[in-house]
């Protein structure tokens, strides 16, 4: 009886769950985070667009999910920046400080003392 009712409790929080890319996400966020997650996306390539030649989404990790990919003018990656739940949260608390870029440049791997990408 225990199994059965594990079972069935396992198989309900699932229902109650949505696939987003490579995330389980609450089925009743889902729709906001896709929202959220949109909006953070279009930001932050319009920010890495000013700076680095380079800017794309891609999805060529199914466990890690969607990215933006920096590259260089060489071609070369410089950097990702993981469309995951953690990153679009803490990108949305800085947007609603209008502190998204002091957010961003944090994933920025580039050594202080190289001549900009551009």
């Amino acid at each position: 009886m225990v199994k059965r009712t594990q079972k069935k409790n396992i198989k309900n929080r699932m229902d109650e769950m949505a696939q987003i890319d490579a995330f389980l996400i609450p089925a009743h966020q889902a729709e906001m985070y896709k929202v959220l997650r949109q909006a953070v996306a279009e930001e932050a390539i319009e920010y890495w667009r000013a700076k680095y030649p380079q800017v794309s989404r891609i999805k060529d990790n199914p466990d890690e999910g969607e990215a933006i990919q920096i590259k260089n003018a060489e071609d070369q990656e410089v950097f990702r920046f993981y469309l995951n739940p953690s990153n679009i949260s803490k990108a949305q608390k800085a947007r609603d400080k209008d502190q998204l870029d002091k957010f961003l440049i944090k994933f920025e791997n580039i050594d202080k003392n190289s001549p900009p990408m551009v």
